[in-house]
């Protein structure tokens, strides 16, 4: 399994680390022993490896996806729906999840949309960043008229980084949207705690709903509105998919997607 981040940030954020934990359930049903590989890891070992499982590739450079794909070992990517470069794939519908909170932000009275998306670069465009999440969230609010790129901000999806972004922002004297996305539940803790010192009430000030519905999200105070992502079913179907593969290397690339849902608490208006 090759994951695009370090050991020290599955901690904080246990999204992946619970597709990784299922898929290594599955293995173990299925007879396989499993390793693990991080972005700055040494790869060569991959040359030994029956199949090889991409987890959150979006955050991979192109040089790297090259990198893996010269492996020409089975390969299955979980988390990018990579059916048009040929390779079977399992993700979650996160195009739909977007729109349904945009509409429900809307729906709230909320025009006043932003966002806290994520990217590892530093050097990263702010009208280009590599966040498919943020990549739906521009497309759709372009399309209502109600993208302002001064209402994006950047972390590094961890509650360092979230709580960082959002506390410069309010000194800088920046408006918090009233409607305000969240990359994933980590990065919401962080903005949640920089949102309480500076006295912005969440929800009456500063709705928020972030994305996957970790374990930390319904704990949080308040807790998060959240996208809920089914990880164990993701993380069983990749090995299951991969294990066809591996048998059947001549088998059509296919896509597997599961629905998501948006799970409404107190840090929304609702």
């Amino acid at each position: 399994m090759v994951l695009w981040y370090q050991s020290e940030q599955e901690i904080k954020d246990t999204y992946y680390y619970s597709i990784r934990m299922r898929i290594n359930e599955q293995a173990r049903i299925i007879g396989y022993d499993t390793k693990v590989f991080y972005q700055s890891d040494a790869w060569l070992d991959l040359t030994k490896a029956e199949g090889i499982i991409v987890i959150g590739s979006n955050q991979f450079t192109n040089h790297q996806l090259k990198k893996l794909k010269a492996f020409k070992r089975p390969l299955v990517f979980v988390g990018r729906n990579t059916l048009a470069e040929g390779y079977c794939c399992v993700y979650s519908d996160f195009h739909l999840s977007v729109k349904e909170i945009v509409d429900h932000f809307i729906k709230m009275s909320q025009k006043d949309i932003g966002m806290l998306a994520g990217d590892l670069n530093d050097e990263y465009d702010k009208e280009d960043l590599i966040d498919f999440r943020f990549q739906d969230f521009e497309f759709y609010a372009r399309k209502l008229g109600l993208f302002d790129s001064s209402k994006i901000f950047v972390g590094k999806f961890t509650p360092e980084s979230g709580y960082e972004v959002i506390k410069q922002a309010i000194e800088a004297g920046q408006k918090i949207p009233a409607g305000l996305i969240v990359a994933n539940d980590a990065s919401a803790i962080g903005a949640l705690k920089a949102l309480r010192e500076a006295k912005i009430s969440v929800p009456n000030d500063v709705s928020i709903i972030s994305f996957n519905d970790t374990t930390v999200a319904k704990f949080a105070n308040p807790a998060l509105s959240s996208v809920h992502v089914d990880t164990h079913a993701m993380g069983t179907m990749g090995m299951q998919v991969l294990q066809q593969v591996i048998t059947n290397e001549k088998v059509t690339p296919y896509k597997v997607v599961f629905k998501t849902s948006l799970v409404l608490r107190e840090s929304s208006l609702n």
